[in-house]
C-alpha cells in the first residue's frame, strides 16, 4: 500500500480535464475550482484538484510572492534526435576515392555508460581505397565497417545495433536511436557522438578525407516517432520523482516480485506544461523565504488554457495560453 503526504518543494498535477468544480465526485484528473482569497498584500491563491483516491486543494500560493508563471507547449518540449551527414571532401582528389589509402572515421562517444568526461569511447571504422572505386560504394563500406565496429555491443548484430543506424542517402548517414527507458528503473539519456574523419596522404600531405554536416532537425522541422522523443517519459520520470517526495515510500521494494503503483502520466503522450514558482513567507521568526513550484502537465491543450484562463482571471494576471 501507498503512504501518501505533501511535503514537497515541487508538486506535480496531471491535468486530464478542466471544470470550474471539482469535487470526490470528479473524475480523476480533474482540476479546476481556482480561487483567490484575502485582500491586498494577503491574496492567495489555490485550486482544486481530484486525485486518484479523493479531491484536494493545492498549496496557497501568496500572489505577492509569485516569482514567475509560465506556459510551454508541448511541441516545444520535444528532444531532436541528433544526426550527421559525411561525405568525401570535394577539395581532396576532386571527391574522389584515393587509391591506396585507408580511409578511418572515428565515432566518439561522450559519457558511455558512465556519467563522467572521462566516460570517452572510440569505435572505428575503416574501408581501404581501391583504383575504380565509386563514392557510393565507399560510402557502403563505410557503413558497413561501421555495422561491424558496433556489432560486439550488447543487442547489436552485423547490421544494426541500439545506439545508432547508419545509412547511405549521396553520403554516409548516421543518426542516433532513442534510447531504451524504464519508468523509476532507467531513464532515457541521449546518444552523446561526434563523428570525425582522420586524414588521408594526398598531394604530399595528409589531408582530413571527409566533410561532416549536422543535420539535426530543429524541434520545429521534428517529428516524435520519426527524428525526435516526445516528452512523455521525461514527464512519467518526474511524477515518479514527485511521489516519492510525497511519501510513496514502499514502491519497488522486492523487485521485481512487487505490485506496481500506477500514476498518471501516460508515457506514450506529449505533455503541455504550465510552471508556477512562488515563495511561503511566514511571519516573525519563520519569515523566510521557502521557493516552491507547482508544476501542471495536460496532454490536452485546451484543458490547460481553461485552468490559465481562470487563474488569469481570479488573480489578475496575464499568463499567455498555448
Amino acid at each position: 500500500m501507498a503512504v501518501f503526504s505533501v511535503n514537497q518543494n515541487r508538486q506535480l498535477y496531471v491535468a486530464n480535464a478542466y471544470n470550474a468544480t471539482v469535487n470526490d465526485a470528479s473524475a480523476v484528473g480533474t482540476i479546476g475550482g481556482v480561487k483567490v482569497i484575502g485582500e491586498g498584500k494577503e491574496k492567495e491563491l489555490f485550486f482544486l484538484y481530484k486525485g486518484a483516491d479523493n479531491s484536494m486543494k493545492s498549496d496557497r500560493i501568496q500572489l505577492e510572492n509569485l516569482g514567475y508563471a509560465k506556459s510551454f507547449a508541448a511541441a516545444d518540449l520535444i528532444t531532436p534526435l541528433k544526426s550527421f551527414k559525411i561525405v568525401l571532401d570535394p577539395n581532396v582528389n576532386g571527391g574522389n576515392v584515393v587509391a591506396g589509402q585507408d580511409y578511418l572515421l572515428r565515432i566518439v562517444l561522450n559519457h558511455w555508460v558512465g556519467m563522467s568526461e572521462y566516460d570517452t569511447y572510440f569505435k572505428d571504422a575503416v574501408v581501404h581505397g581501391t583504383s575504380g572505386m565509386t563514392a557510393a560504394q565507399f560510402y557502403q563500406k563505410m557503413v558497413d565497417s561501421l555495422n561491424l565496429a558496433f556489432s560486439r555491443e550488447i543487442g547489436a548484430s552485423k547490421t544494426s545495433n541500439p545506439y545508432l543506424d547508419f545509412s547511405v542517402n549521396n553520403g554516409i548517414i548516421i543518426k542516433e536511436k532513442e534510447q531504451e527507458w524504464r519508468l523509476g528503473i532507467e531513464s532515457q539519456e541521449p546518444v552523446l557522438f561526434n563523428p570525425q574523419p582522420t586524414t588521408i596522404f594526398f598531394n604530399g600531405e595528409d589531408v582530413v578525407w571527409g566533410e561532416v554536416t549536422n543535420t539535426t532537425p530543429d524541434k520545429a522541422s521534428a517529428t516524435v516517432g520519426v527524428d525526435a522523443i516526445g516528452n512523455g517519459k521525461k514527464i512519467a520520470d518526474l511524477e515518479w520523482f514527485c511521489m516519492g517526495e510525497r511519501g510513496d515510500q514502499y514502491r519497488m521494494i522486492g523487485y521485481p516480485n512487487y505490485i506496481p503503483t500506477e500514476y498518471l502520466v501516460d508515457p506514450s503522450k506529449q505533455y503541455n506544461v504550465l510552471e508556477l514558482h512562488f515563495a511561503f513567507r511566514d511571519e516573525g521568526v519563520n519569515s523566510y523565504r521557502s521557493e516552491k513550484e507547482i508544476t501542471i502537465v495536460s496532454d490536452d491543450a485546451a484543458t490547460l488554457n481553461s485552468l490559465i484562463g481562470a487563474i488569469n482571471t481570479a488573480a489578475g494576471l496575464n499568463i499567455p495560453t498555448i
